[in-house]
């Protein structure tokens, strides 16, 4: 018999409201070593989502478990990549992912050598001394994806990776941030209004509706992409 993989993220029926934001009876696990795409189409609640994963703020209803503990609050438990993230001005490159890992607990000297260690996979060792905000646009969003994945090798969301940037860079980005994911076996939770980005970096899509409830999840067929494809959009055109 196949052994079944724990759950490494839950949502159990999460519910807030927030002016124009509302989140509603959301339930999703993503277990460990599997990727999850979020396939949306409200911006403002995905945003909202983000910010209770981040721990900026607390359901109104519901529970979110880490790695079987509640953590309502799950601030530092792993790295959220937001739509429009906040790039530090004056951190360097090393210092913004080494931080994220000693809020975590490591010591500082420790996390430096780590660091380093990993930054040549995402191709920034020679940036490493350089602060993220004088970065191009494209090295920039991939430190932010660096910091977040130092913060966890086990797991990282990412609201739509990259798409500030034009169709090349975007590319260039998805294929270095593709091979960092299927080498490291890193569980992900992807939200995305792309269906095509879902399908190519996720086991299993679900389809929510614009209040964030999920209205189906669809396994990713890898030997019949056009088969998941339609039934995804059978689900995401009908709400």
């Amino acid at each position: 018999m196949k052994k079944i993989a724990p759950p490494i993220l839950e949502i159990s029926s999460v519910c807030k409201k927030e002016k124009n934001k509302i989140i509603d009876r959301l339930s999703l696990i993503v277990t460990s070593g599997e990727s999850v795409a979020v396939l949306y189409k409200n911006e403002n609640n995905i945003e909202l989502l983000c910010d209770i994963l981040k721990g900026r703020k607390t359901p109104d209803k519901g529970k979110i478990f880490f790695k079987s503990k509640n953590n309502t609050g799950v601030k530092n438990s792993f790295g959220v990549v937001e739509r429009k993230p906040e790039i530090p001005k004056i951190r360097s490159v090393a210092d913004f992912a080494a931080h994220s890992i000693v809020k975590r607990g490591l010591p500082s000297r420790m996390a430096a050598v780590l660091v380093q260690k990993e930054a040549e996979a995402f191709g920034l060792t020679e940036f490493c001394d350089k602060t993220a905000y004088s970065l191009p646009k494209n090295l920039a969003l991939r430190a932010e994806v660096f910091a977040a994945y130092m913060c966890s090798h086990e797991l990282m969301v990412i609201d739509e990776p990259f798409g500030t940037l034009d169709q090349k860079e975007k590319e260039q980005e998805l294929q270095i941030f593709e091979q960092i994911k299927n080498s490291s076996g890193l569980s992900l939770l992807l939200f995305t209004q792309d269906i095509n980005i879902a399908i190519r970096f996720c086991d299993s899509v679900a389809v929510v509706d614009s209040k964030t409830e999920c209205m189906g999840i669809i396994s990713v067929d890898r030997k019949k992409p056009e088969k998941t494809l339609l039934k995804i959009k059978e689900i995401y055109n009908s709400i």
